[in-house]
């Protein structure tokens, strides 16, 4: 049996965990609501009346607990196999409660098999947090409004993966996790030389001299023609453009290489009065010119298509840099990225990629809008990755300041969700209808969530907990600009500056001719 901790006082907070005794075990309970109560002082007793009972101490107050039942446990060996849904039996009036141990705490929550360090309870700071690593077969959405730390706590759990030799392949619009690539006194060489940036050469980046660069493009011969349309613009009621393109592409791509410049010059030689083609075919191959001539804006397109092997290799982060590039451009490159990782894990062991692979997509619901919003090139990869990748070890990790902006169906998806804090009403609707282990009363408490704390639930945790993410070793990309510091460097930029014009002024009034 426990030791278990004195008597409880009237200070305990929500979420704090007790313990009663049952049988030959203890009964695990966690606080969900506090409150005080006094038959003497009710609010429809005069108040005079009301000072006089408290100076002269009639009744003292009594403090109420409600307390969730989460599990029984005969020992602490047998913890891991318990049951964390119900009690078989019913507490006994009267039965003396007590604070949980920390030692059993920390047996329920750091478990066996492979974990994730992300932090401690709230409650409790000795109490480490661990997340199974096997809980992500079922997919994770980390979800909380901007500036809550959502970012921060992805970058902890690649951290974690990539010391446990995880393969991690990030989609990452704003640039927040180039510098994990940069080594720190917490985070060193020997790891962050196996973060890679991947980037297509000439894209205006948030952080061009980060460190482990490697190039990114698609060749213009590899993009089919549905993509070839939906990067330049061309959509599917432009019928005859269509069938002017579809021409000259086809001609071109049968004698093996080319480019944007022979490209457009078939264009305009199909569109030109010498050409034999009909004259409706020549109109709209001089329409297309307009939208082909897109591409040579475009930053992803090179001589040749990325390897996907290039990201698929035992203990390696390779971080995809969106920065900077078009909302079409970055779904078209996380699309190829997605189509060929999955393509490669169905292919047989010896042919294929044996180890699992993780993939955070950040700004989740860019990539995969509601119905009602619309379809993106990405989303349809992402919705298989979300109903079949754990079949062939693609796991999601998906990170979201809207999650009503997610499509339900993926949404849905996710086993588990670790979610900190969220005041639109309308996307604490989404998480709730999207977890169904998030109860009302942990609903409640998203808005009050400090920074860096969340509510983990789903197959990541045995059973729910409110965390303090630990601090991250590596160097953090997305983390909010120091607002105050900015304006005093303004302050300081803008006196250098007046001083200097004044004595400019002075130097030409003295300079001039009487």
């Amino acid at each position: 049996m426990f030791s278990v901790h004195p008597r409880l006082s009237s200070k305990v907070p929500r979420w704090e965990y007790i313990v009663a005794p049952l049988e030959d075990g203890l009964v695990i309970a966690q606080v969900r609501g506090v409150a005080s109560y006094s038959s003497l002082l009710r609010k429809d007793v005069d108040y005079e009346v009301l000072t006089r009972l408290t100076q002269k101490l009639v009744e003292e107050c009594k403090h109420w607990r409600h307390a969730q039942v989460i599990a029984y446990v005969d020992d602490l060996d047998t913890v891991q196999q318990s049951s964390y849904t119900r009690v078989r039996h019913s507490i006994p009036p009267g039965t003396k409660v007590y604070l949980a141990p920390e030692r059993l705490l920390s047996e329920i929550y750091s478990g066996k098999g492979k974990r994730l360090s992300v932090g401690s309870l709230t409650t409790r700071p000795d109490v480490d947090i661990g997340l199974s690593v096997s809980g992500f077969r079922r997919h994770l959405a980390i979800i909380a409004q901007t500036g809550a730390g959502k970012s921060y706590l992805a970058g902890v759990l690649i951290e974690e993966l990539l010391e446990k030799g995880g393969t991690i392949i990030v989609l990452d619009p704003h640039a927040d996790y180039v510098r994990l690539s940069a080594a720190s006194d917490e985070w060193p060489h020997t790891l962050s030389k196996r973060v890679y940036v991947f980037r297509p050469a000439g894209s205006k980046v948030r952080y061009p001299d980060v460190r482990n660069v490697r190039p990114l493009s698609i060749s213009l011969r590899d993009l089919k023609l549905h993509e070839l349309f939906y990067i330049t613009g061309v959509e599917e009621s432009y019928v005859n453009i269509r069938k002017a393109v579809t021409r000259v592409y086809k001609e071109l791509k049968d004698k093996g290489e080319f480019s944007f410049a022979e490209l457009i010059e078939r264009m305009r030689n199909l569109s030109s009065d010498t050409s034999d083609a009909p004259k409706q075919l020549k109109d709209s191959a001089a329409k297309a010119i307009n939208y082909m001539e897109r591409l040579q804006d475009l930053t992803i397109l090179g001589d040749k298509s990325f390897d996907v092997r290039d990201f698929l290799r035992p203990k390696t982060v390779s971080v995809i840099d969106l920065s900077g590039l078009s909302d079409r451009e970055s779904d078209l490159i996380a699309y190829f990225v997605l189509k060929e990782v999955f393509k490669l894990k169905m292919l047989p062991t010896e042919l294929g990629y044996k180890y699992p692979v993780f993939v955070f997509i950040e700004e989740a619901h860019r990539f995969i809008p509601p119905p009602a919003v619309g379809d993106t090139y990405s989303g349809d990869f992402i919705k298989k990755i979300a109903a079949e990748g754990r079949k062939f070890g693609i796991f999601l990790t998906l990170v979201t300041q809207r999650p009503s902006k997610v499509h339900p169906d993926v949404l849905s998806q996710c086993g588990s969700q670790i979610i900190m804090r969220v005041t639109n009403p309308v996307d604490q609707r989404a998480v709730f209808e999207a977890s169904e282990r998030l109860g009302h009363e942990l609903l409640e408490d998203l808005p009050s969530l400090a920074r860096g704390e969340a509510v983990v639930v789903g197959e990541v945790v045995n059973i729910p907990a409110i965390i303090k993410v630990r601090k991250r070793k590596s160097w953090e990309g997305g983390a909010d600009i120091d607002v105050e510091q900015l304006l005093d460097e303004s302050l300081k930029e803008f006196a250098e500056n007046e001083k200097n014009e004044i004595e400019w002024l002075v130097f030409e009034q003295k300079s001039e001719p009487p």
